[in-house]
């Protein structure tokens, strides 16, 4: 009985073991919220400093920096999209609806 109990034993840890393993090198799901604001901001920088590359390279700068994001994640992000084209839809609304809402706030600021 007692070399049962080993084998059910080592069999529990192997299972954990892959658990584990299969948790850590999963592929990860990015975040598409960070994402979507990331590239609301950079696209707003591009049609702001279309005209200034120096600008617009600081401005991206900025955006990376204030929302600890790198241009690896922006491309990790694209890559991951890629192979999951079902999901695009859901982050192109997102971004619609970002820039709606940022579009709603300009209007309902008065003038300067």
């Amino acid at each position: 009985m007692s070399s049962r109990y080993k084998v059910v034993f080592i069999i529990l840890v192997l299972i954990i073991i892959a658990l584990v393993l299969f948790l850590i090198f999963r592929p990860k799901s990015p975040d598409a919220d960070k994402f979507v604001e990331v590239y609301v901001q950079l696209s707003i920088a591009q049609m702001k400093y279309q005209d200034n590359p120096q600008e617009l390279a600081s401005q991206r700068k900025k955006v990376f920096s204030k929302y600890k994001y790198s241009q690896k994640e922006l491309d990790r992000l694209i890559k991951y999209y890629q192979k999951h084209p079902d999901k695009w839809v859901q982050l192109w609304e997102g971004i619609n609806e970002r820039l709606s809402e940022l579009i709603e706030k300009q209007k309902a600021q008065p003038s300067k």
